[in-house]
């Protein structure tokens, strides 16, 4: 329906300028606007509802159990704070239907609109990170910017927080190199500009999971040419512009700023956690380490949402971690060993579902499912859910990955030739239920 495409459009754009909303036009609402995207969901519950969409798969009845049954537990076992279960239950349940119902509202041709406009704002966005990483601390650019031992900050973009960038970039660098290994989606200007920009923007953000995210986009990308033997010039037409990008921008003394910082930064991490092998121990141990802990935990934990940043806001007045930084820690800490693991393993299960759909359009000749996946399928297995935006792009980008494996029918590809409009057509997909598992 053009309603629910409408929606979903809405959706993207709130996940993308809320923290701007947040940071300098609304910021009086900064609270209420950490769950400005729910109302959407649930209007898109509704509509869904009401025009006969299906949520008839094993996540959504696994989903509706678990809210039920750790929402009375945490009333009864934990800290029993009414609005803190609530955000707990937001968390953990609330948007995980949404990934299901993506899929039958668009398909690949929607995907691929939306990610047109992705690269597009990739531009404005890389402009902006420059003027932040050289404004002042204390410049109005900078609000709640994180500071770092250098003297500078890690800007954020448009986003409340570094994560938020970090899954952008990672999102974007799919569709660049989708573009370049399916050629003639999207114009040559307008990849070598997104590409010259996610250069000079993973350089100015100081951070190793936005340059590790890019990589691992480009390291399943190269794996898709190489299996496929297909896309090989698209390849080489990238590798020709970085290599007169890199360059050229190192030649900038503004440049050389930004990467002698992130080089230092990966120098004083690698030293700290030994080096590469150390960083893979220590993403390691985000989902291992919990695992050895759960005796430390309450049988039925503390209390849904109790380890967001929104719960130290209501309990303490500044937003912190009360427990476990990580994710699975943090799912353990609440609910307890018993369904903190079982809130684990349904995580697995979920990435695993979005992993198997990818791959088998990939076997199929469809590439841009496996791109996808591979920039928000950490995401969706341990990323940090009570943040926001960090949930934003797990749900969306997974919705994203099934939706990528839905081929538009004929009367679709008609509306688009007709309008050339990315809210679409009111038709259903044929092969909706396909990618929905």
């Amino acid at each position: 329906m053009n309603n629910l495409r409408t929606l979903l459009w809405i959706y993207l754009w709130l996940l993308i300028f809320e923290g701007a909303l947040r940071k300098w036009t609304i910021s009086q609402l900064d609270a209420p606007l950490l769950i400005v995207r729910d109302p959407v969901v649930m209007w898109i519950y509704f509509q869904a509802w009401r025009n006969h969409y299906s949520f008839n798969n094993m996540f959504f009845g696994m989903t509706v159990a678990l809210a039920v049954v750790t929402a009375i537990l945490s009333t009864f076992f934990g800290l029993g704070n009414i609005f803190i279960t609530l955000y707990g239950l937001r968390t953990d349940y609330l948007q995980i239907p949404l990934i299901f119902l993506i899929p039958q509202i668009l398909n690949r041709d929607d995907v691929i609109a939306m990610g047109r406009f992705l690269l597009l704002v990739a531009i404005p966005t890389t402009v902006l990170v420059f003027l932040q990483f050289h404004a002042p601390q204390d410049s109005w650019l900078n609000k709640g910017a994180m500071l770092t031992h250098y003297n500078t900050v890690r800007p954020s973009g448009t986003f409340s927080f570094i994560t938020g960038l970090d899954a952008y970039f990672s999102m974007v660098s799919a569709f660049l190199f989708f573009g370049y290994i399916q050629g003639r989606t999207y114009k040559i200007w307008l990849l070598a500009a997104v590409t010259f920009a996610l250069l000079v923007g993973s350089a100015f953000s100081g951070s190793r999971t936005c340059v590790v995210s890019i990589g691992l986009v480009a390291v399943v990308a190269t794996l898709c040419v190489v299996m496929r033997g297909k896309g090989g010039r698209g390849f080489v037409v990238a590798a020709v512009l970085v290599a007169l990008a890199i360059p050229l921008l190192a030649s900038m003394s503004v440049f050389q700023e930004g990467t002698e910082q992130l080089v230092l930064r990966f120098s004083d991490a690698g030293r700290s956690e030994g080096g590469a092998s150390g960083f893979m121990n220590r993403f390691v141990n985000t989902m291992l380490g919990p695992l050895a802990n759960v005796n430390e935990v309450p049988t039925f934990g503390n209390g849904l949402g109790l380890g967001t940043n929104a719960a130290a806001g209501m309990l303490l007045g500044k937003r912190e971690f009360i427990g476990p930084e990580n994710e699975w820690g943090r799912l353990i800490f609440e609910s307890g060993p018993i369904f903190g693991l079982v809130l684990c393993v349904f995580r697995i299960a979920l990435t695993a579902t979005v992993a198997r759909r990818a791959f088998d359009a990939f076997r199929h000749g469809n590439i841009l499912p496996m791109l996808l996946f591979s920039a928000c399928g950490l995401l969706v297995l341990n990323g940090q859910w009570g943040v926001p935006t960090t949930l934003g792009f797990a749900i969306f980008g997974a919705g994203l990955t099934l939706a990528a494996c839905v081929e538009p029918s004929e009367e679709d590809e008609h509306e688009h030739e007709e309008h050339h409009d990315p809210a679409g057509d009111e038709s259903d997909h044929s092969t909706a239920a396909d990618a929905m598992g």
